[in-house]
């Protein structure tokens, strides 16, 4: 298709030089924090507004997008399509200092990739074509639509967007959330991939746009894309909006990344996963700064743009099995007006990137480009990524040789690294193993797990492949294993292929008092979803608290199951009544039920539940647990139930609820007189408070000592650290110890607090939260479990701290046997 008679004459007025007088957008630099680097401006509005994609064509030319169709205002002035411009060194002093329009078309354009031989690949929302200039007259003159994303959805950056030509000669195209609509993906020969609702996705076609191929699932979106020198495929992408940080992530192929849009955008549906904890899908290698744009390799390091933490980061890998880890170093920082998109690398090995300044979505005719280099004196850098490890190389047998056998791929499915599990179940499908494989008696669970999970992978590419009486007879055998993990993965495709008739056999579940906090959550999930056909978009969702509170009330249903349902009841929640809540324990009520109706009441917080507590502390037909418990509860309030607490401590009472209740009166900790030892010596300390055995008052210090104002555990707490619940059974009481003692030892990427310099000297810190303040203020979340908010215009500095955000010190605010009951109900091995 011939272009050349619209872009010709607008290309000629808009030869111009640039970059030889600073506008004055550079007022402020963003800061290089790094030795040796500088950043120098290259161009700024007028002469390049609101920039995404960039990449560099095979003469050493940058290519650079301007998009114009990013919400235009009613008023905009601008473009009504976007364009594409080439920046070159007009006098050879290797200075990109001439801009020139080479192409003008296309709405919502994200990203371009080099194709070779003049061609180009270009993302736009819905669409993904290439241009080339035939003629060589510096216009593109060829225009070749490679897919077509057919969808309702028309948000601009949450179609189409990644893009990366592959070393084997694929195009490799990201696709964010869609806001779960149904789409489909077709290439130039009819082939297609459809979906809706599983999240962002990767997908690869041929370079002429045939032959299209999903390769991972699970993403928000996978906005960024590139390959390594080890031919790895890496993402970056932002985050669900209760669920940060955004990720960094080891793409691979079949890989299942955990978020879904169909169970909410919050991301915490028990449905869902970021980082790996759901049964078959994979973690994150880093978590990164806010709305991470782009990833490129340089040296020996990935590099990461940040739009919404203003600031260029790089990570270097760890080994981790089949796959990586690794953390951020923060490159460069700029402030509010340093939007950082796309990076872009020259032949001198300097880093070219896109600004688009301005927090505003819509387009708003600022932009700038950049380019970081090596100052002149700067020692060489040497070094490249890590070689493919013998891990990967085992990885990709299972996944791709065609020589590898059913049976090496079953047995590869127990490997404790979820990579080698995955390439086998890659395996299974690509190689055509999985009907030879469902006549196999699969002894172990991971065996059971990953044959779902190749049949799921197999539906989801060809839905046509896969017999619905297959996949639900395979549900159906899943629902009834034995194993937890089994039962989860055959819950999630029940509630992804919206398998109705599997309701009955799903609500029997529950019958089962055995049924585990994961399962039961589950189960729920699953009903309320396969019930309504949607998940709330926010972090309550009132289908499942409807049939949790029905539950809960259900007096023919076991103490433990409604224990279970108040756990996921969330404090705010006005039903049950706090009297309804006091009216369900008396005499003969299970400890599992006690339990979650003391912490919810404690947990709202109200003079009523307060009351409804004293009343059950006061009571005694209540057994001396759950009375113990309610004391706890009241600790904020000693002061207002001092009569009833001193009562509580006399030498009548129980000896739980006397030991409680004097440990609510005794408000200042003194210094045990044993003296403690160094908080490095672990065993010492072990001598001291590893020996507790006393479970129930353990979880009362967890909860009154304030561990809860930072961690969850079974339902209750704050997310600002790890959810502990996790933890019981899984770490020996040494590690408990040494996590308590040096919380910053291992700081795991979703727990990774920043440190803000504020401009009048203040130092702060926290957890970054998923949304921004009024006025676009950056909210973080303290280490005593509350939110503050710091104006953008009064930062600094902002950074990831290698800090925790647990305080050091935590032991030195309990008693000796404090702390050793809480090591006691940490380590508690549960069922």
């Amino acid at each position: 298709m011939s272009i050349c008679a619209r872009v010709g004459v607008t290309a000629a007025l808009f030869s111009i030089a640039v970059g030889l007088c600073l506008q004055p957008s550079f007022a402020q630099q963003p800061r290089v924090l790094a030795a040796h680097w500088q950043l120098t401006p290259i161009a700024s509005a007028p002469d390049l507004v609101t920039p995404t994609g960039c990449c560099f064509d095979d003469q050493g030319r940058l290519m650079v997008i301007e998009c114009h169709t990013h919400f235009p205002p009613d008023d905009y002035e601008g473009p009504k399509t976007d364009r594409i411009y080439r920046f070159d060194d007009s006098d050879g002093d290797g200075v990109l200092d001439r801009q020139r329009l080479f192409y003008e078309g296309g709405v919502a354009t994200m990203n371009i990739a080099n194709l070779g031989k003049g061609w180009f690949a270009i993302a736009t929302r819905s669409e993904i074509v290439k241009l080339r200039d035939a003629d060589d007259d510096g216009v593109a003159d060829q225009h070749v639509v490679l897919l077509k994303h057919e969808t309702a959805a028309n948000y601009p950056h949450n179609g189409l967007g990644g893009l990366t030509l592959g070393p084997d000669g694929w195009l490799y195209v990201g696709q964010g959330e869609n806001f779960g609509e149904p789409y489909k993906l077709i290439g130039s020969d009819g082939s297609q991939q459809i979906g809706g609702g599983e999240g962002g996705n990767v997908f690869r076609c041929k370079t002429d746009g045939s032959q299209v191929e999903r390769v991972a699932t699970g993403f928000w979106n996978p906005f960024g894309l590139c390959f390594d020198s080890a031919h790895r495929l890496w993402a970056v992408e932002n985050d669900p909006d209760s669920m940060p940080p955004n990720r960094l992530i080891h793409v691979v192929r079949g890989g299942d990344y955990g978020f879904q849009f169909r169970f909410g955008r919050a991301g915490i549906h028990p449905l869902q996963s970021w980082n790996g904890e759901f049964t078959g899908t994979l973690p994150m290698t880093a978590g990164t700064g806010e709305a991470a744009c782009a990833v490129i390799q340089h040296g020996s390091h990935l590099w990461v743009t940040s739009w919404g933490d203003n600031r260029i980061e790089r990570y270097a890998l760890d080994p981790n099995g089949a796959s990586w880890t690794s953390k951020s170093e923060v490159i460069v920082q700029g402030n509010e007006d340093f939007r950082p998109v796309a990076m872009a690398i020259a032949n001198d090995g300097s880093i070219y990137l896109t600004d688009w300044v301005d927090r505003s979505y819509p387009v708003h005719g600022k932009g700038r480009l950049w380019r970081l280099s090596r100052v002149a004196d700067a020692p060489r850098e040497n070094g490249l990524l890590p070689e493919i490890t013998a891990a990967e190389n085992e990885a990709a047998k299972l996944a791709n040789s065609p020589t590898t056998t059913l049976t090496q791929r079953i047995d590869a499915l127990q490997s404790h690294d979820p990579f080698i599990r995955q390439a086998a179940i890659t395996g299974l499908v690509l190689h055509d193993q999985l009907n030879a494989l469902r006549q196999k008696t699969l002894p172990h669970v991971q065996q059971r797990v990953g044959q779902m999970l190749a049949w799921r992978w197999k539906e989801m590419c060809d839905p046509a492949s896969v017999p619905a009486a297959t996949r639900d007879a395979m549900i159906a055998t899943g629902l009834d294993d034995v194993s937890d993990a089994v039962v989860m993965t055959a819950l999630r495709w029940a509630a992804e292929r919206m398998c109705k008739e599997q309701l009955p056999t799903i609500t029997e579940r529950l019958q089962q008092d055995r049924l585990s906090p994961p399962v039961f959550s589950a189960t729920m999930a699953t009903i309320a979803f396969l019930e309504t056909g949607s998940a709330s978009g926010k972090s309550r969702d009132p289908a499942i608290e409807k049939r949790l509170i029905e539950f809960a009330g259900d007096t023919t249903r076991s103490d433990r199951l409604r224990g279970f349902a108040l756990q996921r009841l969330p404090s705010e929640a006005s039903s049950p009544s706090d009297l309804e809540l006091g009216g369900y324990i008396h005499r003969q009520t299970g400890r599992e039920l006690s339990i979650e109706v003391v912490r919810l009441l404690a947990a709202r917080g109200t003079d009523s539940s307060f009351d409804e507590l004293a009343k059950l502390a006061a009571n005694e037909t209540v057994d001396e647990q759950t009375r113990a418990d309610a004391i706890a509860g009241l600790s904020s309030q000693a002061a207002n139930y001092a009569a009833m607490i001193n009562r509580s401590s006399l030498p009548k009472q129980p000896a739980a609820v006397r030991a409680e209740a004097k440990r609510v009166r005794n408000t200042n900790i003194r210094r045990d007189n044993a003296a403690r030892p160094s908080r490095e010596n672990i065993e010492g300390w072990m001598q001291l408070v590893g020996h507790s055995d006393d479970v129930d008052a353990g979880r009362r210090v967890f909860f009154r000592r304030g561990c809860s104002n930072c961690h969850m555990h079974s339902g209750r707490g704050t997310n600002t650290g790890p959810d502990l619940t996790r933890l019981s059974g899984q770490m020996t009481r040494p590690r408990i110890l040494q996590s308590i003692l040096n919380p910053s030892k291992e700081v795991g990427p979703l727990y990774v607090p920043w440190t803000v310099l504020t401009s009048d000297g203040h130092v702060l810190t926290g957890l970054k939260m998923d949304r921004p303040g009024p006025e676009n203020r950056l909210r973080l979340l303290g280490a005593d479990g509350n939110i503050f908010e710091v104006p953008r215009e009064e930062i600094e500095q902002l950074q990831p701290s290698e800090k925790s955000i647990m305080p050091v010190g935590l032991e030195d605010s309990m008693t000796l046997d404090e702390l050793a009951d809480l090591v006691a109900f940490l380590s508690e091995s549960r069922s």
